[in-house]
């Protein structure tokens, strides 16, 4: 696993990368995914998006999504290589 912490614009994002794409790193993928989506309350965590699937705060609670990743689709744009962690935007002051 290859930690690396990418920010949005808004510095609300980050991207844990599990490198190369292997059944061993998506199972600790999915490992950590589920950890995250049953911390998301105490996280605020609104989405939570790895290999081809998206959680959301703001959809069903704990029912995970098809996640159609933008044009031209590879392993990053599909985060099957990493997961991806939203946070809800916290008091800037």
């Amino acid at each position: 696993m290859v930690l690396l912490l990418l920010g949005n614009y808004d510095g609300r994002a980050l991207d844990i990368f599990f490198r190369p794409v292997t059944e061993e790193n998506r199972r600790e993928g999915w490992i950590l995914a589920h950890w995250l989506v049953a911390h998301a309350e105490d996280l605020d965590i609104q989405y939570v998006i790895f290999d081809d699937q998206f959680w959301s705060a703001h959809i069903s609670r704990g029912q995970w999504h098809n996640y159609d990743a933008p044009e031209p689709s590879n392993e990053i744009l599909r985060h099957v290589d990493h997961v991806h962690v939203d946070v809800i935007g916290g008091d800037s002051g």
